[in-house]
């Protein structure tokens, strides 16, 4: 199967949990930089659990791009800072996107044909306070009510709601910087919820829409097209430390 074959696969969105608290540093980067341009910028002035953070999110990719096929690079959008997909002439895919987000112990890695936000978080992480910085009346009295839920069962509403709009602030590539005042969480049946707003980024969604997911002990919020997550559930590959060898 060729590139092209490969990236034409990728129909709705592929989700990759990688647990990386087990795996070694050298091992982390050696098969992280598979995924970056020989000419790519050295990171530095990092603190060390940055650095693992950093070098597991890429290797995760690195991983996923292997198990479906694909062969291509990742690299900054140089305004916004999201990621590209792009070839050996570092020439972007226009039918591939890729985000990720992580903990200090856990990656989650989406990959879409069209634009994708991901952001997972602790489920009892505390974010009462950071919710009132970020969120609208709307929203904090939408996440009163306890109508953020997964599979039938209540989630933290603070932190549901934050990382609600950290997906859906990433999903059109304004990310954390630019954008998470940009946008209304709204609730909708099934535990699907619609995303309202009034500013255009640099990626496009007709219809965004967001699921939030439960993997104990974490929550995963996705957002995307609506047309690529029709069921409101995603399924989940697993990466374990035996995929670094």
């Amino acid at each position: 199967m060729n590139n092209v074959d490969a990236i034409n696969k990728v129909f709705g969105i592929e989700l990759f949990l990688f647990p990386f608290e087990e795996c070694d540093a050298a091992s982390l980067e050696s098969v992280g930089k598979k995924v970056l341009l020989p000419i790519a910028p050295k990171r530095l002035g990092r603190s060390v659990k940055r650095m693992r953070s950093y070098w597991a999110g890429r290797a995760a990719l690195a991983i996923a791009f292997k198990r479906l096929g694909i062969k291509g690079y990742i690299q900054p959008e140089p305004n916004y800072g999201y990621l590209q997909v792009v070839n050996g002439e570092g020439k972007s895919f226009s039918n591939l996107y890729v985000n990720l987000s992580h903990t200090e112990s856990i990656v989650a890695v989406a990959l879409s044909p069209c634009p994708v936000g991901v952001d997972i978080e602790l489920a009892d992480r505390d974010a009462s306070k950071v919710v009132t910085r970020v969120a609208s009346d709307f929203e904090r009295n939408l996440a009163s009510q306890g109508v953020f839920a997964t599979n039938g069962k209540s989630l933290n509403p603070n932190i549901a709601l934050w990382s609600a709009k950290e997906a859906a602030a990433k999903a059109v590539g304004l990310g954390m910087k630019f954008g998470l005042n940009c946008f209304e969480i709204h609730f909708a049946k099934d535990d699907i919820y619609r995303v309202k707003s009034d500013r255009i980024g640099p990626l496009s969604l007709k219809s965004p829409t967001l699921i939030i997911e439960s993997f104990n002990p974490y929550i995963i919020s996705i957002c995307s097209e609506s047309e690529v997550m029709p069921s409101g559930r995603i399924g989940r590959s697993l990466i374990s430390s035996f995929d670094l060898a």
